[in-house]
């Protein structure tokens, strides 16, 4: 898996961009404001149907225009395929092989796609909402089964959520709980199975980075060692006073423990930040393991975030894992592309390649 071209059309300050892609190394080199991080950006939309730094597609329209356009060819599972999306104020519309996708997951299944960015100590400090997108890319990848018991979830959720809503009677709520357990059963126990695999390569990986000892951990949704008929039905009271269910898997967290204490109050930021990233590489090892296929990492300007035996540190790591990089800089200072490494400038939101 990698992505060998990636067109880039009114993407943030990017009038148009056409980039061959070298499967290894590629690096971006520009000023601040110049339109580097616009490129890793363009290339995860292409894999998720979303940004990394905003939730409205609308943002990344370049000014005066009515859409964007991302279009790139990947190697995958031994054929070339070609991915586009389209986005604009009115939402967002894929296409694999030139054919409408059914779902923003047909993305995702063909660019496994992952970034260390400036924000990536969010994923240690902030709440479990993002801690439990991490995970699920991550089983959504290696466990076949998982979307499926997703969806079937989400919609028994939905469902019941709205009988809350509404003030309906309970049994017209309870009518959704062996939907919704059954699907929630499927989600734990792959999730389970994927942390307890996770956990080896982030400790691995966090050794390396930090030189400390991390361990994680799946936090159900609901609290005890009951199971989840028996918290719905503890909490169904208090699901009807506030109109939403509060037992289940969409309620789990990761927990992560540093040096045997929870990561969130133990750690600094700059430490929190080399913690997140070596989740994020035990996941593409991961990836890797488990299915034969390489990820794709986005590493945003990590010179200017870590000092210089950190930076050595993360970088010698990354270029032992086999995955495709887009890494961009200020410079080469610290970074070490080597010489068959493809290396771009940006400047104003143009690109060029250096030969």
């Amino acid at each position: 898996m990698a992505l060998s071209t990636l067109k880039i059309t009114n993407f943030r300050c990017i009038e148009a961009a056409a980039l061959s892609l070298s499967e290894d190394e590629n690096y971006f080199f520009g000023d601040n404001g110049a339109g580097k991080t616009s490129i890793l950006e363009a290339a995860y939309f292409l894999g998720r149907g979303r940004s990394f730094r905003t939730h409205r597609p609308g943002r990344l329209v370049r000014d005066g225009m009515a859409g964007f356009s991302v279009v790139g060819h990947v190697s995958w599972s031994g054929h070339d395929v070609v991915l586009g999306v389209e986005g604009s104020r009115g939402g967002v519309q894929a296409r694999i092989g030139g054919a409408p996708a059914e779902s923003l997951s047909g993305l995702a299944e063909r660019l496994a796609v992952q970034v260390i960015d400036p924000e990536v100590h969010r994923l240690v400090e902030e709440g479990p909402g993002r801690r439990r997108r991490f995970l699920d890319w991550g089983v959504f990848h290696v466990k076949p089964g998982f979307l499926g018991a997703w969806r079937r979830y989400q919609r028994a959720l939905k469902q019941r959520n709205a009988a809350l809503r509404q003030g309906l009677a309970a049994e017209r709520v309870t009518a959704w709980d062996p939907e919704l357990i059954v699907a929630a059963q499927q989600i734990t126990g792959l999730r389970e199975d994927y942390v307890a695999a996770l956990t080896q390569g982030a400790a691995l990986a966090a050794a390396d980075l930090l030189g400390a000892t991390v361990s994680l951990e799946y936090e159900r949704g609901w609290a005890g060692d009951g199971n989840l008929t028996d918290a719905l039905a503890d909490s169904l009271a208090r699901d009807r006073r506030h109109g939403r269910t509060h037992a289940g898997p969409h309620r789990a967290d990761l927990k992560i423990r540093f040096e045997d204490k929870p990561a969130r109050d133990r750690v600094s930021r700059g430490q929190q930040k080399l913690l997140a990233a070596a989740l994020v590489l035990a996941q593409l090892d991961l990836l890797r393991d488990a299915t034969g296929h390489r990820g794709v990492l986005l590493l945003d300007d990590p010179a200017a975030e870590l000092d210089a035996e950190s930076l050595k540190r993360l970088m010698n790591r990354v270029a032992g894992m086999g995955v495709q990089r887009l890494i961009t800089g200020l410079d080469e200072r610290g970074l070490a592309p080597t010489a068959s490494a493809a290396r771009f400038t940006v400047s104003a939101g143009r690109v060029s390649k250096l030969v």
